[in-house]
């Protein structure tokens, strides 16, 4: 019904039903409308229900559940009667009137919710099953090469479109050579395709009994693929042995965005420049540009090179944790930067961290350590050129748990972070207004830290603090459902005052 009301408008139909309500709820002036309708699985403000009570609860209260499909809960005693349910509702799937891609496994009583409580993402009384992913099959055409950020020469496979799941297929991952080899694939070969969480395309293994003797090899590089240079074999995933070198001017844009260092009025064409002109190599480099050395380039005019100049000034006080985030660390993001910053109080304790130390930070297991570890050697002419310039030497006061190592890598105590937020887990939801209303929702995590607080980005029984601007939605009914302190922009502000001076 809402594809042939949409083509009848002279509109392209809806690929999947995913896409066609997420499209319907943020159109604006359509000339038509579409009528949406959805199926219940939970609600606010009916604490204390079993949920088997809550799914009839709505479904009294006139919302759509899946007690009306035969895909319909059912209570279970034993783990042979799960076993067999999820049996059962994966033999329905094709036939169901939504599309599922798993199966939830939920404890039923509320008291029994309320013992297994709920982590940062998700409930621990829910456990997802998920079903097998929905193949189809298509011919592979051919392998692109391409080089990311930090080197890394990543293959992906071109498809002859293929529809998965109402979306059009036409590139899937293909993970590394080795992954390539392991699964033989040849060009031309028919193969399974699907989409990996039913989100990323993925390449499977080829038809071989559909071979025609007209395919052929996957040619491998030879030379980095971007600038010819040699390539490191010695992992699964290759990468150009100039590492970021290679792509530098994609390191600096990164390095030089709003929630890393900031940098005003170095876009891209100013980063070729400075790269092709061989003023900048590295993100270091840009802390020692002259303004002769700018007014040098094509169309930079003395306002523009002092603009810029000041712009690198203000970056030499970035915080620690942006300074990080800026090298662009494989494994590590914003978040995590902010982690790592906040963990270790200083670069040069993150500098003399081993695997163990990394470990211990939340959310960094052995396999990352590892690879943050060989990032930062690889990085250090990067860092010591960074310290010389004085940028990121600043210390920030470690977690309490931490005992952080000097310069000199001597362990010392551990130092209690205070500060007006100290020991409190804050969200930050809607729309910031007054002294926070310029502060991008990253920069409203640095100001919580700063002020001794966790920052995090979904209301829990461990949050302490709900800041709800304006349309702050279901996480205001939840911070309320739970008993949450909830503040304004305002009132926040007032709070930690003395940090946005």
């Amino acid at each position: 019904m809402a594809n042939r009301v949409r083509v009848e408008h002279g509109a392209t139909p809806f690929a999947n039903p995913r896409n066609g309500a997420a499209g319907t709820l943020r159109a604006k002036d359509r000339p038509y409308r579409i009528e949406l309708t959805f199926f219940a699985y939970g609600a606010v403000g009916l604490a204390g229900l079993a949920h088997s009570e809550l799914l009839a609860r709505l479904a009294e209260l006139g919302a759509n559940t899946a007690a009306t499909t035969p895909a319909h809960p059912v209570r279970c005693e034993e783990l042979s009667q799960i076993e067999s349910r999820i049996e059962e509702i994966a033999a329905l799937r094709a036939s169901l009137p939504f599309g599922i891609d798993g199966i939830v496994v939920k404890a039923d009583a509320a008291a029994d919710q309320e013992q297994a409580g709920s982590g940062s993402r998700a409930p621990r009384w829910a456990v997802a099953y998920k079903l097998p992913a929905v193949h189809k099959v298509t011919r592979l055409l051919a392998v692109e090469w391409n080089v990311g950020r930090t080197g890394v020469i990543a293959p992906r496979a071109v498809l002859e479109p293929v529809v998965v799941d109402g979306v059009t297929v036409t590139y899937a991952t293909l993970h590394n050579p080795a992954d390539i080899t392991r699964r033989g694939l040849l060009i031309g070969d028919q193969v399974f395709v699907h989409r990996a969480g039913d989100v990323i395309p993925r390449v499977e293994a080829p038809l071989v009994e559909q071979r025609t003797g007209a395919e052929q090899p996957i040619v491998f590089p030879a030379v980095c693929p971007r600038c010819g240079d040699g390539i490191d074999t010695s992992q699964q995933r290759w990468r150009c042995v100039r590492g970021r070198g290679c792509q530098a001017v994609a390191s600096i844009r990164y390095a030089v965005g709003r929630d890393q260092l900031d940098v005003e009025g170095l876009g891209g064409t100013r980063a070729v420049q400075l790269v092709d002109a061989g003023l900048v190599a590295d993100v270091a480099d840009l802390f020692t540009l002259t303004r002769e050395q700018l007014l040098a380039l094509d169309r930079m005019g003395g306002t523009s090179a002092d603009n810029l100049l000041a712009a690198v000034e203000a970056a030499r006080t970035r915080p620690l944790n942006r300074v990080f985030c800026a090298l662009g660390v494989r494994g590590t993001g914003r978040s995590m930067s902010r982690r790592i910053a906040n963990h270790f109080g200083s670069m040069a304790a993150i500098r003399a961290a081993d695997e163990a130390a990394l470990a211990e930070v939340e959310g960094i297991g052995a396999e990352k350590a590892s690879v943050i570890v060989a990032e930062l050697a690889e990085l250090a002419p990067v860092l010591d050129k960074l310290a010389a310039q004085g940028v990121g030497v600043g210390e920030t006061a470690p977690d309490a748990a931490v005992v952080p190592a000097g310069a000199d890598g001597v362990v010392g105590p551990p130092v209690v972070q205070a500060g007006p937020l100290a020991g409190e887990a804050v969200v930050v939801t809607g729309s910031m207004t007054g002294p926070l209303g310029a502060l991008s929702r990253n920069e409203m995590n640095e100001l919580i830290e700063r002020a001794g607080g966790k920052a995090s980005s979904s209301v829990s029984k461990r949050t302490t603090v709900l800041v709800a601007g304006e349309k702050a939605g279901s996480k205001r009914t939840k911070a309320e459902e739970l008993g949450i302190r909830i503040l304004t922009p305002q009132e926040f502000a007032e709070l930690v005052a003395d940090l946005l001076a």
